[in-house]
């Protein structure tokens, strides 16, 4: 067994701190006193091999022999930050050779709902050495990355495990008082390198890309990593050099398997080529491994692509493009199903949807089915308690959150609502719970449970895997590149977003929302404006059909702004005249950005109609 804690306690309504914990402590706490005993421990996992990495594993601490001294962390609560911050974490000293934090006065607060957003390990020479998961490829397979949501109460013994990459296995607990299981889990390393040859056979260094997914009893699953790329660049001789692409597979107990696919990239060492996949297929961990170099290297996967006459070493995959697994497919077979969406190629007129998208009769994704879009509106009476009066606005929010999806966010049983980065309509209270006090209990009377969240720029990175729709309400701070990409994730797994905006004299920050759809890959936009305003009811012919519409008759709202949608997206209804949409559906594009991925949005406005209001202060109008 092996166990590394934190202890954090609180007393009552004034005390919440880290103490030491120890066997002996265990006889002191009375249940019945007014104290609550939270304790971190370590649910380790241990990463054999582990060097450089790309993409989320950039961040991690390469594994070390050096003797944790300290930890530092970040704890929030509602928001804002109460102990540490991003760019000065908190520090807690350990025990003289234990595992576990002295206590420290910093940390006495009032108890209550608490977010552990960072938690990092160091050596006392200041090397990080453990740091715990905050989402990518391994999110996962841990039960516990930040942020790491605490409620410390009177009167409770509370323990909560934080799960932290690269752990020294020289430790053994003996204390007996409180053990995790060690999760044996893995990541293995694997290298690509590849040679292209052309015509003449002569030989450069191939560029590419490779896609990774899971594979598991024929079926290919979740992506693990997206076009990750390597470079071809001239070196200080005047040669064409090439890099490898080196990626971490998730290895856990028994057969693992993925499904790779790469693709040939034009390169300024080669000039043009036809850009196409041009390896795919299945490999085992056991695969992997064969390419193990003792214990600390491994050789890469050498691919030899064109006119080289040589064969690749080691021979993994099939040539050319798969079908989901094993073998080619051939796009002009007009029977075969190449991207595996039950639509074969002779009428698929998507050829390329992404592997479990919902598709419709000619094999493009069904903008009806939940999942990689974002659901606009741009009012936020249309939850307000008056608004909710009507029954049609009570059926709207029970279609919004009892929907059926095919990931794996169908079975979430909580919704989000994020009202931090300063929305206005929170700090006026228009939208805090009192206002939307009808709307809330019409969640929960679906056996939802409501997580409200204050996020702040760059702390919107992880989303728990119980989630199942967010609200995002009138945010006047731009989300980071990190925030966008777990929201790509979090729409990719059937997760439903619902972004809240209001007409532009109240909302003076719609080039945020325009700024979060472009960056989501949407083409729908706000175009601000002021229509409809003090309660109004839409007519049923400005209604579409659209499951969020279903069962619906007449609307209730006040004041919005006007949206623009493109060409794949879906409007759900219109103004009373059902001449500019008022609300709709985006389809996005699920692919992660990189850093260099958020693109300027301010040109993308076009003037939008707005009514004489007597108070554009308010977000009636009125």
């Amino acid at each position: 067994m092996k166990n590394f804690r934190i202890c954090l306690a609180g007393i009552a309504v004034f005390a919440l701190l880290f103490t030491s914990c120890s066997e002996e402590e265990n006889n002191l706490l009375d249940p019945d006193a007014e104290k609550a005993t939270l304790s971190f421990g370590a649910f380790v996992e241990d990463l054999a091999n582990s060097t450089s990495t790309r993409q989320s594993l950039n961040d991690l601490p390469e594994c070390s022999d050096e003797d944790p001294s300290y930890v530092m962390i970040i704890l929030s609560q509602d928001g804002s930050n109460v102990v540490g911050s991003m760019e000065a974490p908190f520090r807690v000293n350990l025990a003289p050779n234990q595992l576990f934090t002295v206590e420290v006065p910093e940390l006495e607060l009032t108890p209550g709902e608490y977010s552990l957003d960072y938690f990092a390990v160091y050596s006392e020479a200041g090397d990080l050495i453990w740091l715990a998961p905050s989402g990518g490829i391994f999110e996962d397979y841990f039960d516990n990355p930040m942020p790491l949501t605490i409620d410390l109460r009177a009167g409770v013994k509370k323990y909560v495990e934080v799960s932290v990459l690269c752990y020294d296995n020289r430790f053994v607990n003996e204390y007996g008082y409180l053990f995790f299981e060690i999760n044996t889990n893995e990541a293995i390393e694997f290298c690509i390198f590849g040679n292209y040859c052309d015509e003449t056979g002569r030989h450069y260094p191939a560029e590419f890309s490779v896609s990774v997914w899971n594979y598991s009893n024929g079926t290919q699953g979740s992506l693990l990593y997206s076009n990750m790329s390597n470079t071809v660049e001239l070196n200080d001789a005047g040669d064409y050099a090439g890099t490898t692409v080196c990626i971490f597979l998730p290895d856990t107990s028994g057969l693992n398997e993925y499904y790779f696919e790469i693709t040939h990239l034009n390169s300024d060492a080669y000039g043009a080529v036809t850009e196409e996949i041009i390896r795919s297929g299945v490999i085992s961990d056991e695969d992997v491994r064969g390419l193990f170099d003792g214990d600390e290297n491994t050789d890469y996967f050498h691919f030899r692509h064109g006119d080289c006459n040589l064969d690749d070493s080691p021979d993994l995959f099939e040539e050319g493009g798969g079908n989901g697994g094993p073998g080619e497919c051939d796009p002009n077979d007009p029977n075969a199903d190449c991207d595996n969406d039950g639509v074969p190629n002779q009428i698929d007129e998507c050829p390329d949807t992404p592997a479990g998208t919902e598709v419709d009769a000619v094999g493009c994704e069904a903008i009806t089915v939940p999942g990689r879009d974002v659901v606009v509106f741009n009012d936020i009476n249309i939850f307000d308690n008056e608004a909710m009066e009507d029954e049609d606005n009570v059926r709207l929010v029970q279609n919004l959150v009892t929907y059926t999806t095919t990931g794996s966010r169908n079975d979430g049983d909580v919704v989000m609502i994020d009202r931090g980065r300063n929305a206005r309509c929170f700090s006026n209270g228009e939208c805090n719970n009192s206002g939307w006090a009808t709307m809330r209990s019409v969640i929960v009377d679906e056996g939802f449970t409501i997580s409200d969240i204050f996020s702040t720029s760059g702390s919107l990175t992880n989303i728990p895997s119980d989630v199942k729709v967010i609200f995002l309400v009138m945010p006047t701070v731009s989300y980071t590149v990190e925030e966008i990409n777990a929201f790509k994730s979090f729409a990719a797994q059937g997760g439903r977003i619902i972004f809240v905006g209001e007409h532009e004299l109240f909302y003076l920050n719609i080039d945020v929302e325009n700024q979060f759809l472009l960056d989501m890959g949407a083409v729908l936009h706000n175009t601000g404006g002021a229509l409809d305003c003090n309660y109004t009811t839409i007519p049923a012919e400005s209604n579409r059909v659209h499951p969020i519409m279903e069962g619906i008759d007449e609307l209730t709202i006040a004041c919005a702004s006007v949206i623009e949608p493109g060409p794949d997206d879906f409007p759900l209804f219109y103004d009373t005249t059902n001449t500019h949409v008022l609300a709709g559906v985006a389809k996005i594009d699920s692919t992660p950005l990189n850093d260099f991925g958020i693109m300027n949005v301010s040109n993308r406005r076009a003037p939008a109609p707005k009514e004489d209001i007597s108070n554009p202060s308010s977000s009636t109008g009125y």
